[in-house]
């Protein structure tokens, strides 16, 4: 029985590609369009489909410039069609002209309208402005614009605030950060948001060792509500919760969930936040 070994169809698959790289575009494109503003979604942690804005822009951009690689390759493979196909029109006397042209000044006349900003062109980037300011919060809007790379120093005397306090207060909810340290890289160093962080900046701990976030009434509160107010992403909680060997769901009341483990509320909130959980993992 003779066997064939097919060959690898080089037009076919930057074909394919080329379809599956433009969904991925448009889709990013549309979610980015509706995204929180810059200012928002570096502050804090807002994900949309399982995804940080950052990420979104990522895709965006480089499948954009692949498919622009892939365009070259895809004339390339096609070049022969492609100029059968002009040589065709050609001689047919140019059969497409009044397509042709109608499509170039449809193109020109659009492309000058939006740029004069003339309705209803404006009427969709002011829809889209509106969408991501919507997600502006009183608790996720950061003290000033791009606070996330200033560094701790500079947003304490951009706030007002005693360096040395901010400082202190990191120090007693387990961060150890010195004040020339930006926002953001603390934040990331560990495994937090720079509104998380912000938030713990003006935390103190009482002679007890409780932080005042227990009188903030979270053990009252659900798993959920509490990410919710902290702006933490619920399923990244209940996973550093497991890492410290504690399993919860994400309706559960933080009182009932601290009883069942011999541990505080606050103490609950430090792993969910990240400040207590790389302790207990030493």
């Amino acid at each position: 029985m003779t066997t064939f070994k097919r060959r690898f169809n080089w037009r076919s698959f930057i074909s394919l590609y080329m379809t599956f790289s433009g969904i991925i575009i448009a889709v990013s494109g549309v979610i980015l369009y509706i995204a929180p503003a810059g200012r928002i979604a570096n502050w804090t942690s807002i994900p949309i489909l399982g995804l940080e804005k950052f990420q979104w822009q990522a895709l965006h951009t480089n499948f954009t410039f692949i498919l622009l690689i892939a365009t070259g390759f895809h004339i390339y493979f096609n070049w022969k069609s492609l100029m059968a196909y002009l040589k065709t029109r050609i001689h047919q006397k140019i059969q497409i002209r009044l397509e042709l042209w109608a499509s170039s000044i449809i193109t020109l006349v659009l492309f000058g309208l939006i740029l004069i900003e003339v309705p209803p062109f404006t009427t969709v980037l002011n829809f889209g402005e509106s969408v991501k300011d919507s997600w502006a919060t009183q608790h996720n809007e950061p003290p000033v614009p791009h606070a996330e790379d200033l560094t701790i120093e500079e947003l304490a005397q951009t706030v007002n605030k005693q360096v040395s306090n901010l400082m202190s207060n990191l120090a007693a909810n387990g961060i150890d950060a010195n004040k020339n340290q930006i926002i953001k890289e603390v934040a990331e160093r560990y495994g937090t948001t720079p509104s998380t962080l912000y938030e713990l900046m003006r935390l103190q701990k009482n002679n007890s060792g409780n932080s005042n976030m227990q009188g903030k009434g979270y053990g009252r509160m659900t798993l959920q509500e509490i990410c919710s107010r902290l702006q933490i992403d619920t399923d990244q909680a209940l996973q550093r919760l497991k890492e410290t060997g504690i399993f919860a769901q994400e309706y559960e009341s933080i009182k009932n969930l601290a009883t069942d483990n011999n541990m505080r509320p606050n103490d609950l909130v430090n792993i969910i936040t990240g400040v207590g959980q790389s302790q207990l993992l030493k």
